[in-house]
């Protein structure tokens, strides 16, 4: 048995894990980037040579339960949120 390369303690219940592979968010090509269920934030997973080095987590002040992050055509990243009246962010003009 091999050990994860990478948790979280307490779960942070991930939804959607996409990869960041455009160039219009230089910081975050070759990333991973999920949203948490248990959590009101998006987590960027940082990523160098097929290993985790960093975490960061982003919109944490704005208070929302994220329960989807994308990457469009556009190399620019969508989230959406999960309340009656949701929003949807547009991340990294």
């Amino acid at each position: 048995m091999e050990q994860p390369a990478y948790y979280w303690d307490p779960v942070v219940s991930p939804s959607g894990i996409p990869f960041y592979t455009g160039s219009t968010i230089s910081e975050c090509t070759d990333n991973l980037l999920l949203d948490p269920l248990s959590g009101r934030h998006i987590v960027r997973l940082v990523i160098e040579d097929n290993t985790v080095v960093g975490e960061e987590r982003l919109l944490e002040d704005e208070g929302w339960r994220f329960r989807d992050v994308l990457e469009g055509a556009d190399g620019v990243l969508y989230a959406i949120t999960d309340e009656a009246n949701g929003n949807m962010y547009r991340i990294g003009i």
